[in-house]
């Protein structure tokens, strides 16, 4: 079914598809979606009955787009104001692969789903939606869109002492043989789940991993980066593990980012490579551009917790300030050319300032957003910054003009309702919700600590 509840007459046959998967022993289909703080929620049903929840959709509350990230349901926003009311969640089945069956867990499958109106119109809060836009923005404007997540994750042994399951070195090999089984299921699970990676490794932070996931489109990013969540915290599991991707996981700690790549394709080649300076061309100078010039509202999207408020810290690769430099590791927005050795389609945009508390549908639609806007209007780029400016003084900040970008909720919030890009991009309904979500979980933090704060993101992503 297309986002406008029409059926697609290149999807597949949803009955063939129910009886391939219970020949496999496939006895529940989990169709699920993330909502504005990023959690992943689902609805569970038979196998058998997949079909007609393609044809109708599961009823779901209309106020899941106004939960919050601690469950509460947030009136703020006028229009979910009251416990009424009823959409549909629709099982997305437009490939033959859609449904995939979960090789952590035996005998459920998973699927991702689309909310719909109860007549079956669009929804203005379906995140989901959202992003379908902004790829077809981009294909009216000639473009295609090709992304990929850095996924980092804190791995502990089961248990309440958040125990390290490993300690290190950053980087070695020597971490990861202590997660060896963890290491060897993963890696297995994913392939079976259809998951392509590029590389595995241990991470700077405590106990930390990170995988890459190789490019794909966005929508197709997207769901892998929901179903990458689900396939690493059953193969944790099974090895007597637990996993967080929260962005921080203890105060002191480096925190967990989920930096997010993009570039442009036109007629089949990477649209920002060429012969500019840094190896840009027109496209990608405008691309980066228009990212520098909305990132403050782009990170309340992309990073809009009160757990990436407390990670977005100088020296940590968060990116704390709203520059960006060519393979500069601290800037909010790296710059990865193209070389000889890695060839001319490899130029791509690295936003730091991205995590695990965001909603990659919506990440994603926003940075598209930005980068097609800075092309749109010839936006200029200035020169990059390679320097860590977090050991600059505020007074030679102050002469480049950088700026450090929002460490507390007064700060993100008016970036969200002062950016005209974001609010196009999300439009007015789904980020009236959003801030409502923002609003309530700053008002639960506002009457905790630190510790109590961080203790209560750990385990929801």
């Amino acid at each position: 079914m297309t986002a406008t509840g029409v059926p697609d007459v290149h999807a597949p046959d949803v009955h063939e598809l129910t009886d391939r998967l219970a020949r496999e022993g496939v006895v529940g289909v989990t169709i699920g979606w993330v909502d504005n703080n990023g959690i992943v929620r689902s609805r569970t049903v038979p196998t058998a009955e997949l079909p007609a929840a393609a044809r109708r959709g599961v009823g779901v509350t209309a106020v899941f787009a106004v939960f919050d990230s601690h469950d509460v349901i947030t009136f703020a926003h006028e229009g979910l104001a009251t416990p009424s009311g009823d959409v549909r969640l629709v099982p997305v089945v437009d490939r033959a692969d859609s449904v995939v069956p979960l090789a952590g867990q035996p005998g459920l499958a998973w699927v991702h789903g689309r909310q719909l109106d109860a007549d079956g119109d669009p929804w203005p809060y379906c995140q989901r939606s959202v992003l379908e836009r902004q790829v077809d923005a981009a294909a009216e404007a000639g473009f295609a869109v090709r992304a990929g997540f850095e996924v980092e994750m804190v791995v502990v042994r089961e248990g309440e002492d958040f125990t390290p399951a490993h300690h290190g070195p950053a980087y070695g090999p020597n971490a990861l043989r202590e997660v060896d089984e963890f290491t060897r299921r993963l890696l297995r699970d994913l392939a079976a789940d259809g998951i392509a990676i590029g590389q595995l490794h241990a991470e700077y932070g405590e106990s930390q991993v990170e995988l890459a996931l190789s490019a794909l489109d966005p929508l197709a990013m997207a769901d892998t980066q929901v179903l990458v969540r689900q396939t690493v915290q059953s193969a944790a599991r099974a090895e007597g593990l637990r996993v967080s991707f929260a962005p921080v996981t203890t105060a002191a700690g480096a925190g967990n980012g989920w930096h997010l790549h993009t570039s442009l394709v036109r007629e089949g080649r990477n649209a920002l490579t060429g012969d500019g300076p840094h190896g840009l061309s027109d496209v990608g100078r405008g691309y980066l551009a228009g990212l520098l010039r909305e990132l403050p509202g782009i990170v309340a999207v992309t990073a809009p917790s009160a757990g990436s408020l407390l990670r977005r810290r100088p020296g940590y690769w968060a990116g704390a300030y709203g520059f960006w430099g060519v393979e500069n590791r601290e800037a909010a927005l790296r710059l990865v050319p193209a070389s000889r050795l890695l060839g001319p389609e490899h130029t791509n945009v690295e936003l730091k300032a991205s995590d695990a508390s965001a909603n990659p549908y919506l990440s994603l639609a926003v940075v598209i957003g930005a980068g097609l806007a800075g092309v749109r209007d010839g936006a200029e780029l200035p020169d990059p910054v390679q320097e860590d400016v977090g050991a600059w003084d505020d007074a030679r900040r102050d002469a480049a003009g950088i700026v450090a970008l929002a460490t507390t909720h007064e700060e993100q919030r008016a970036h969200l309702l002062g950016s005209a890009l974001v609010r196009d991009v999300l439009g007015a309904d789904l980020l009236g919700a959003f801030v409502a979500c923002r609003d309530s979980d700053a008002a639960w933090a506002a009457e905790h600590t630190v510790e109590e704060v961080v203790a209560s993101h750990r385990w929801l992503y």
